[in-house]
């Protein structure tokens, strides 16, 4: 048999099997998600499935390990401008770009339904939380700090998918760095 025929199959039953998780994390937390239902969904049956992944776990972290690496790869095809934008603001923009292509996508991955580790890397990939940790506090106060920072970032991305993308991720980004810069109090008081 061609290699490539059966490449190609592949792939398409682990697209058919990442849309189906991907729409039920819309309504359903991965550990609620059986492979009986993923399957059905995919219109695969569970040998095939069991072919690929241990569990729909197993999916969601090669999804997951994917769309970082996508992400990765797409904030370093970007041209970081010089005298531009501040750089976190130009990685974030990008990270948005990327995330606004893939809405729905990126709804369940920054879903509550999914898992919190991802959501941080993916806020670490753009630089913006690490960045502010330059300051002077205890280490446990910074551990408090970025967890604020990271739940705050998550939650204003997830507004913004929920809401249609409609603002542009420049727009976005800049409006994160302020929250994260200045707080509530950046645009109450200016």
């Amino acid at each position: 048999m061609n290699p490539s025929k059966t490449d190609r199959r592949v792939r398409y039953t682990k697209k058919l099997l990442s849309d189906a998780l991907v729409s039920l994390l819309q309504h359903q937390h991965i550990s609620s998600i059986s492979v009986k239902e993923l399957c059905e969904l995919a219109d695969i049956n569970r040998s095939t499935f069991y072919t690929h992944y241990r569990d729909p776990a197993d999916l969601l972290s090669q999804i997951e390990a994917e769309v970082y690496e996508n992400m990765r790869r797409h904030v370093e095809k970007q041209v970081l401008k010089e005298g531009a934008l501040p750089v976190s603001q130009q990685m974030l923009t990008s990270i948005l770009e990327y995330a606004k292509e893939n809405v729905e996508l990126f709804k369940a991955l920054l879903s509550e339904n999914c898992d919190f580790a991802f959501q941080k890397d993916i806020l670490e990939l753009s630089e913006i939380i690490s960045s502010r940790n330059n300051f002077e506090v205890d280490t446990k106060v910074k551990a408090y700090l970025r967890t604020f920072s990271i739940a705050g970032c998550v939650s204003l991305f997830q507004e913004w998918l929920k809401d249609g993308a409609v603002e542009s991720p420049e727009s976005i980004a800049g409006m994160t760095l302020r929250f994260m810069q200045k707080g509530v109090a950046g645009f109450l008081y200016d």
